[in-house]
């Protein structure tokens, strides 16, 4: 390379280093960034990553022998994000529509109890467990299509009286999440 060839490769290097100072070019008047991301040589505006939909929350007590279609409510939340879940109503009510997987575990000291997962005034899945005498968890999940605006819960079986605690402490926790899946 030839010393006229170096000098002039410096000095596009200085005026680009001088001229595209991008911290102070790109800052918005929030104080966020414009970005413009180059895709296979397509100059296109950068899109905000998709807002997460997800919560988990678990019951902070035991409940002793609930009655029919009586609604679940867990009440300590861990996770909220998008903040459709409820911890007063047990209800998640679905920001958008979507695909959305929904778990539910219940920890039964001796009992036997069945439950159901609610869409609006559908059932969408059910569980049951007998423990007769010793300490137990059941779960069930589901995958469904829901639409902005509904609602969903679990619930003790509409039609069945079971007997017995549901337990929820340190060492198990009866516990409702769900998260968006597309």
């Amino acid at each position: 390379m030839s010393l006229p060839s170096i000098l002039i490769s410096l000095i596009v290097v200085l005026y680009v280093v001088t001229v595209a100072d991008t911290t102070a070019s790109c800052r918005t008047t929030d104080g966020q960034y414009d970005v413009t991301v180059n895709y296979r040589g397509q100059n296109r505006q950068e899109t905000p990553k998709s807002t997460v939909i997800a919560f988990y929350a678990f019951m902070s007590k035991s409940l002793r022998s609930p009655g029919v279609g009586r609604r679940l409510v867990f009440d300590v939340i861990k996770a909220n994000q998008g903040g459709a879940y409820n911890s007063h109503t047990g209800v998640f009510t679905c920001p958008k529509n979507g695909t959305y997987v929904f778990v539910w575990v219940v920890r039964l000291d001796p009992a036997y109890h069945s439950f159901e997962l609610m869409v609006n005034n559908s059932v969408y899945g059910s569980t049951y467990l007998y423990n007769r005498d010793t300490d137990g968890s059941n779960s069930g999940t589901v995958v469904a299509d829901v639409s902005k605006g509904d609602s969903v819960y679990v619930r003790m079986h509409s039609t069945y009286k079971g007997v017995g605690v549901i337990r929820s402490n340190e060492h198990g926790r009866t516990a409702f999440s769900g998260w968006l899946l597309n």
